[in-house]
């Protein structure tokens, strides 16, 4: 990094590509800095961040790579608003003390190795968080919180291998329209949803899933808009009481069993046949792609 751009201190948006560790720049000098953008050139030179580096008192938002920051301000930072991507890791619940950083609007949690199962229990005291998006890396077990900020509306996991029951949670918060689970967030063959659940979602993303048999009808997605499915090969269907859901706009699968298509072009004629006619769209987006040599369980041979 060079030097000199710690000498204009009325800087106020910073994004730099670099090699290696900025540990040792001066950017505490920044004292006018409100959006940081930092990332390492290549995945082989990880980022080293300063531990201060979220002390900066303007500090809006802030974005790093997965696996560079650890550390929360030493202080209370009210002006923080976006943060990605902090990384959770280790034993030591002061790391994730999000009560000082009251005003999150947005938060990226990278997790890796072993945490505690607690850890990310801070999170509810985030009353104005509305995104949050957490992916693992190597973990063993991933927990989630016993609560989540009610004011979420958006939610993305990656990686989280939970079961279809352990999202029961998530399915209760009550401004919810946006939900992602990627690359195995969930696993199980069954999920039959509990009523009363995902009352507010709009848009539901599934990439990456072993689930075979999905039991829901349209009283557990009553506001559904966008439905997508990419790489679910074990869904041969999907719910035949999915026609019945009148705010549905848009199926979209790449990657799904020739059946699923199928399933959703019924479902799609038979709105047409109680007369939505020209409203609800279903794309086949799938790709032929060819598997790599890494992997021969078919799970590791496409990429996003």
């Amino acid at each position: 990094m060079p030097s000199e751009i710690v000498n204009l201190v009325h800087l106020r948006y910073l994004a730099l590509t670099t090699i290696g560790s900025v540990c040792n720049s001066q950017l505490f000098k920044l004292q006018s800095l409100q959006t940081l953008i930092l990332s390492a050139w290549t995945k082989e030179y990880q980022l080293q961040l300063p531990c201060d580096v979220l002390d900066l008192p303007w500090l809006r938002h802030v974005r790093f790579d997965k696996g560079s920051s650890s550390y929360l301000p030493n202080l209370v930072q009210k002006n923080l608003q976006t943060l990605s991507w902090f990384k959770v890791t280790g034993w030591d619940s002061r790391t994730t003390n999000f009560t000082r950083v009251p005003n999150l609007k947005e938060l990226g949690i990278y997790i890796e190795g072993e945490v505690l199962p607690n850890a990310l229990d801070n999170l509810a005291q985030l009353h104005q968080l509305e995104k949050l998006k957490v992916k693992t890396g190597r973990v063993e077990r991933f927990n989630l919180p016993n609560c989540f900020p009610s004011n979420l509306k958006q939610l993305t996991l990656s990686n989280t291998y939970l079961s279809w029951e352990d999202i029961d949670i998530i399915g209760m918060l009550p401004n919810l329209d946006l939900l992602k689970l990627k690359d195995f967030a969930v696993c199980g063959p069954k999920w039959t949803p509990r009523h009363g659940e995902f009352l507010q979602l709009r848009f539901f993303l599934i990439e990456r899933s072993d689930l075979e048999h999905w039991n829901a009808n349209a009283n557990h997605f009553p506001a559904l808009e966008h439905l997508i499915l990419k790489y679910c090969w074990d869904l041969e269907k999907l719910p035949n009481d999915f026609k019945q859901i009148s705010t549905l706009r848009l199926i979209e699968l790449g990657n799904c069993c020739s059946s699923l298509v199928t399933s959703a072009k019924e479902i799609q004629l038979a709105q047409l046949e109680l007369g939505d006619e020209g409203v609800l769209v279903v794309r086949d987006v799938t790709k032929i792609e060819l598997p790599t040599n890494e992997s021969s369980d078919k799970r590791g041979e496409y990429a996003i």
